[in-house]
């Protein structure tokens, strides 16, 4: 059963990159387990570093995907780097005549839609074998999938989780939030009533349980329901979510990259680009730039965490904490966030995954050389 599974790779590599992360997260945080349990309030070197060495890494993914994939329009491959580059100096007008509080606000609404989307990409990209669903089925899904991790977002926002931390207090909190808990609480239930049913009847058609699919699903509930259950969020916002985010991401380049290698070469050897060996170097490779953007922007922006960088006070004092570099400085991180968020949702549409093209028939190999 499990060669008829609509696994990425295969049953062990997706269980380890995708299920097995998330869980051992939620696990380590809920028992207050390192490094869990060394994250106190005033403390962010250890939030620092993930963000720095794991997030910001795993954006800069994307354009391995990009020129890695022999399917990506030549036009593409250099619209996306340009649209990013005058992205920067068009923020930096935004941010200057505006206030970066309020763009910051926004991005962190952006930072959780977009750690819900991946999320729910993973969900559809297991679909494929589930063949033809209704519309309402396809709605259940949906609804189920967001309300499960709306739900636990509204929470943090009623009890006033985290707010011991400088760096979450961006959240909005009107009072009408706390109406909005019970509706969201029976779409959940509902939903899910719904979508239990609907896969039983899935499973019954196509003889076949789709495990990976609804392990997606599992985890993605866990994790984030798991938030709701501890005291201190940031925490697992941090780490778990994150964390289980940012490396899915490496993982899931890295594997439809060596499988689209794959499927032209037929073959992997152990010291080209996709082997073991090769992943590690474009793990370190895709970090260190992040580092170096993360970098420019907490040295213009004076920061007080830049001392957990690589470059450490090589931009202190030349005077940019002032006017349009200050926004400069803001717009490098916002511009990074923001783009990653928007041209990520081209980067795997169906027409653009090889291996499905090709088993399709869509295209044939031929057309590639």
């Amino acid at each position: 059963m499990n060669r008829s599974q609509p696994w990425i790779h295969s049953w062990y590599v997706d269980s380890l990159c995708f299920f097995l992360i998330p869980l051992t997260f939620l696990f380590l945080a809920f028992f207050k387990l390192p490094p869990f349990n060394m994250i106190v309030p005033g403390q962010f070197s250890y939030a620092i570093l993930v963000v720095l060495f794991i997030d910001w890494g795993h954006i800069f993914a994307q354009y391995h995907r990009i020129y890695s994939n022999p399917l990506e329009e030549k036009r593409l491959k250099i619209i996306y780097p340009l649209s990013y580059l005058l992205m920067i100096p068009l923020v930096a007008v935004v941010v200057h005549m505006t206030d970066s509080i309020l763009i910051d606000t926004l991005l962190v609404y952006f930072v959780i839609f977009h750690f819900i989307k991946q999320h729910f990409g993973f969900m559809k990209v297991y679909s494929k074998t589930d063949g033809q669903k209704s519309r309402r089925e396809s709605l259940t899904e949906t609804i189920l999938f967001y309300s499960s991790m709306a739900a636990p977002v509204l929470l943090w926002h009623v009890k006033g989780i985290g707010y011991d931390f400088k760096w979450t207090m961006r959240f909005w909190k009107p009072a009408f939030l706390e109406f909005l808990i019970w509706p969201v609480f029976a779409l959940y239930a509902v939903s899910f009533v719904l979508y239990v049913i609907d896969e039983y009847k899935r499973t019954k058609r196509n003889e076949l349980f789709n495990i990976p699919k609804n392990l997606s699903l599992a985890t993605a509930m866990l994790g984030w329901g798991g938030v709701s259950l501890l005291t201190d969020a940031p925490m697992l916002i941090m780490f778990s979510v994150v964390l289980t985010h940012d490396m899915s991401y490496f993982f899931y380049v890295w594997i439809i990259g060596r499988r689209d290698h794959h499927t032209i070469k037929k073959k992997v050897h152990w010291f080209s680009w996709w082997s073991v060996p090769g992943f590690l170097v474009y793990f370190i490779a895709l970090i260190a730039l992040g580092d170096i953007i993360m970098t420019v922007h907490l040295e213009s922006t004076q920061d007080p965490n830049w001392d957990y960088f690589f470059w450490g006070k090589t931009l202190n004092g030349i005077g940019l904490q002032q006017g349009w570099m200050l926004s400069f400085g803001y717009a490098i991180f916002f511009a990074t966030q923001a783009h990653h968020y928007y041209i990520d949702r081209y980067l795997w549409k169906k027409e653009k995954d090889l291996s499905y093209m090709v088993k399709t028939g869509r295209i044939q190999l031929s057309d590639l050389s």
